[in-house]
């Protein structure tokens, strides 16, 4: 019984449709470029400042602040006590990302999914060459470069200070809010809508 479980799940896995040259074609590029421009812009800005140092970027709307975040998204938690617990959380979350992008055969579930992938590896990978930053007369290691900060205040906006990995991961989310709503909208269409929609997603699959 056990035998036939274990064969049963290798003919699914390969009889499942993964969606490879998709994945490969249009998803991996844009990882790889939002993982690249966020490596680029920490680069530039731990090049030509000094932690802690302020510019204005576009004047009422951002500003470019240097700052080694050692807590989570947005410069929330910043405590090196609990940086261990940041990166392994982190780590964990990259992981089943990438799990979850294997598995997914839905384009737009599959773009969705890269970019909350690039947010969330480029952040990791940051803490890997990120300068160390001094709390209590140590250097400490493992922080990620952040600096963002909103020139207006609308909900206390002005107090976070992120990065770019950031952006890429709420955007996703963002996207990931709008494919949930078509979901839901296309459970409760018409039954010939749905078969119509079936049918078009038959040929684009041909195709």
């Amino acid at each position: 019984m056990f035998k036939n479980k274990i064969s049963n799940l290798i003919f699914g896995l390969k009889s499942y449709d993964f969606k490879w040259k998709f994945k490969l074609i249009i998803a991996t590029p844009i990882m790889s470029f939002l993982i690249l421009l966020d490596w680029i812009i920490k680069w530039v800005v731990v090049a030509t400042m000094k932690e802690n140092d302020s510019k204005t970027f576009i004047n009422g709307f951002l500003n470019i602040q240097y700052k080694i975040n050692l807590g989570s998204a947005y410069g929330r938690g910043d405590y090196a006590d609990g940086l261990a617990k940041t990166v392994t959380l982190a780590a964990l979350f990259v992981a089943l990302l990438i799990i979850v992008f294997i598995f997914l055969n839905d384009k737009k579930w599959i773009v969705t999914c890269s970019i909350l992938l690039a947010g969330g590896f480029a952040n990791l990978l940051a803490r890997a060459w990120a300068p160390a930053t001094i709390r209590d007369g140590q250097e400490i290691y493992g922080g990620v470069v952040d600096m963002f900060v909103w020139g207006f205040d609308f909900l206390g906006s002005s107090s976070y200070i992120f990065n770019l990995a950031d952006m890429w991961v709420n955007i996703g989310i963002g996207i990931g809010a709008v494919c949930f709503i078509i979901e839901m909208i296309n459970i409760f269409k018409p039954k010939k809508q749905k078969e119509i929609n079936k049918e078009v997603d038959k040929n684009e699959n041909k195709s």
